[in-house]
């Protein structure tokens, strides 16, 4: 059963409001906080206005309405139960003690202060240590507001206060006291908490990363979907180049994305792959008999032949022994395997007998020069005397 007034008949009604709150908390409140106050209290006593909403009945938003029922929080008159969605329960007026009045001057930063940690409330005895950090550290008001932000980031909106006063005293000895100074401290926090910072101090770098090398971070965790450990990972794997890059590191996460390798178990494997195709590779070096180590396109190119193409690795090594001793072994070489790929050559015995086929007796034709292709014209004697000239007669 719910029985109550009508929205009309409760316009009507009366709202009582204790005189405490006109005596002791609406000369310093902000006349906005008032009006919150009293329309959210006639909501409470009318449960049928309570579907008005105050937004727009008030002509303020969202975060106006939040801010003043922060504010009555930190007076004890309301209590935030939830801030999605957003609850608010009114108490009984309470006759303040004198002590814990908000100085008039800190009105505005303790508005402030409660907007940074709502749903949370300060006591007394927290808001005396926000006091301090002004009055005893020589923060202003801006710093401080700053401090308690970048706090919150690392600790959570329950950090204590006594954390915070910490803080603030190691700021005031840094003499961080401003708030363009505590807002830079904070920016240089951030930077030196970045993935890219963790990068560069892998690689023994003692410097901050730049915004380009913060962005490229940035894109391997968001856009290629590796994480920290990973990025860690690669980034220590790195020790075949002598002066590691971001744009290094960036190909080759690139490259192991191409792979699906996104974790770390997954880059051990794609490693250890790699480093079996670079032995292979140098093994068949040896087989031709070049000297110096294969590049990356030689060893992608036999690790094709090899898993793409099925020409086992012995096979590849019975073609390069073919190959050794011919003026340009390696690209011998890779024309046999192309050979091999085509007529499906993958095992040692079938590369056996390809190589067994007598090649054709008959001699290759000398290719002509196409610049030699062109067609001639016979010349007579008398056109050929024609052209020369007597350089000792008068023209």
């Amino acid at each position: 059963m719910n029985i109550r007034f009508s929205p009309e008949a409760a316009r009507r009604e009366m709202t009582p409001v204790d005189n405490l709150f006109f005596l002791e908390y609406m000369p310093e409140a902000d006349g906005t906080f008032v009006k919150v106050y009293l329309f959210g209290l006639m909501q409470c006593y009318h449960p049928s206005l309570s579907d008005t909403d105050i937004t727009d009945a008030l002509g303020l938003t969202e975060a106006q309405i939040r801010c003043a029922f922060v504010y009555w929080q930190a007076k004890g008159l309301v209590r935030i139960r939830s801030d999605e969605p957003f609850s608010v329960e009114y108490l009984l007026t309470e006759q303040p003690a004198v002590t814990t009045a908000t100085p008039v001057k800190y009105r505005r930063f303790i508005e402030s202060l409660n907007a940074l940690l709502s749903p949370r409330s300060l006591d007394l005895r927290e808001m005396k240590a926000m006091y301090d950090c002004i009055e005893l550290y020589g923060l202003e008001e801006g710093a401080v507001l700053a401090l308690v932000a970048y706090c919150i980031e690392r600790k959570g909106k329950r950090v204590s206060t006594n954390y915070i006063l910490t803080v603030a005293q190691e700021w005031s000895e840094q003499g961080v006291k401003t708030q363009s100074a505590a807002e830079q401290y904070v920016a240089d926090y951030r930077v030196q908490k970045h993935g890219a910072a963790e990068v560069l101090r892998r690689w023994n770098k003692r410097r901050p990363p730049t915004v380009d090398e913060m962005a490229l971070y940035d894109r391997w965790t968001n856009a290629l979907g590796f994480d920290a450990e990973t990025i860690l990972a690669a980034a220590a794997r790195m020790t075949d180049v002598a002066s590691p890059t971001f744009a290094i590191l960036n190909d080759r996460l690139s490259e192991w994305k191409e792979r699906k390798v996104t974790d770390v178990a997954g880059l051990e494997s794609a490693e250890e792959a790699a480093a079996a195709d670079r032995e292979f590779a140098r093994q068949v070096f040896a087989r031709l008999g070049k000297i110096g180590a294969p590049d990356k396109t030689t060893v992608a190119q036999l690790g094709m032949f090899r898993d793409e193409k099925h020409i086992s690795r012995d096979a590849i090594l019975l073609a390069a022994d073919e190959c050794a001793g011919a003026e340009r072994p390696l690209g011998m070489l890779k024309k046999i395997l192309s050979d091999w790929a085509n007529e499906h050559v993958e095992t040692v015995e079938q590369a056996e007998a390809a190589l067994s086929k007598p090649k054709s007796a008959q001699p290759k034709r000398k290719k002509k020069n196409p610049a030699l292709l062109y067609e001639q014209t016979p010349i007579s004697e008398d056109d050929f005397n024609r052209l020369i000239v007597n350089l000792n007669e008068d023209v």
